[in-house]
């Protein structure tokens, strides 16, 4: 996990203009938050639900890294297809490209955050299956270390 963690500064240090480019492009918006496969209603209209309404600093990103978390967590759960059908139709519709080492760093950071979260869970004496939040950081460690 440190290895990733210093790849992760060491791209935040080499690729500033990255970042900027988005924010002057106005790609960065008010979103979910953190949008997963359980927060897509699939109707004939897809409806997002469940945004992180408690804050609006958190729900202020790049539509990159949303999607990312989106396909993080489709592969996950095994259809890694189903995120990336969402991310080639938020290409389609908006004509945004979002660069892969973009959406490789927000995947990596948001496997990281949700590995560390998992973890959290060991420490609370009340939590009864141990395993399930063990597995579930490992899980996470696993796709940040693929990305």
């Amino acid at each position: 996990m440190h290895e990733l963690a210093e790849a992760q500064l060491r791209f935040l240090a080499e690729k500033p203009a990255l970042f900027d480019q988005r924010v002057h492009e106005g790609r960065i918006i008010e979103g979910h938050g953190d949008l997963r496969p359980e927060h897509i209603c699939l109707t004939p209209e897809p409806a997002i639900i469940d945004c992180l309404e408690f804050s609006a600093e958190l729900r202020m990103l790049d539509p990159a890294d949303e999607l990312a978390f989106l396909l993080l967590e489709c592969e996950r759960l095994g259809s890694a297809r189903v995120g990336r059908w969402f991310l080639d139709a938020y290409r389609e519709v908006s004509g945004d490209e979002p660069p892969e080492p973009l959406l490789r760093f927000h995947r990596t950071y948001r496997a990281l955050r949700r590995a560390t979260i998992a973890a959290w869970h060991l420490q609370d004496p009340a939590v009864a299956d141990r395993e399930r939040w063990r597995e579930r950081a490992r899980c996470y460690l696993d796709l940040a270390g693929a990305a």
